[in-house]
């Protein structure tokens, strides 16, 4: 979600988000939690989804995460790195 599209919820009355919106916040909160389990703090974790990752191609996992097929790629990289394989 952009940070424009937050600014707007945000002054909008307490309207729900939709399906696909939620979807993707659900994602990001398994993602993040299993980021902050593989490298030991949320405050790595956070790091970590904006910095440039060597076994992304160089590509920031927050980036990834804008879709589907990019945040199964951040989640198996994650898996991996769980069990040390870094490649």
């Amino acid at each position: 979600m952009s940070l424009r599209t937050i600014q707007r919820r945000k002054d909008a009355s307490m309207k729900p988000l939709n399906q696909e919106q939620s979807g993707r916040i659900w994602k990001f909160a398994e993602i993040l939690a299993k980021a902050t389990a593989v490298l030991g703090s949320q405050d790595q974790a956070e790091e970590w989804l904006q910095q440039p990752a060597m076994g992304l191609d160089q590509r920031r996992p927050i980036d990834l995460l804008a879709t589907q097929a990019g945040a199964e790629i951040v989640q198996e990289f994650l898996g991996r790195l769980e069990y040390g394989v870094y490649t």
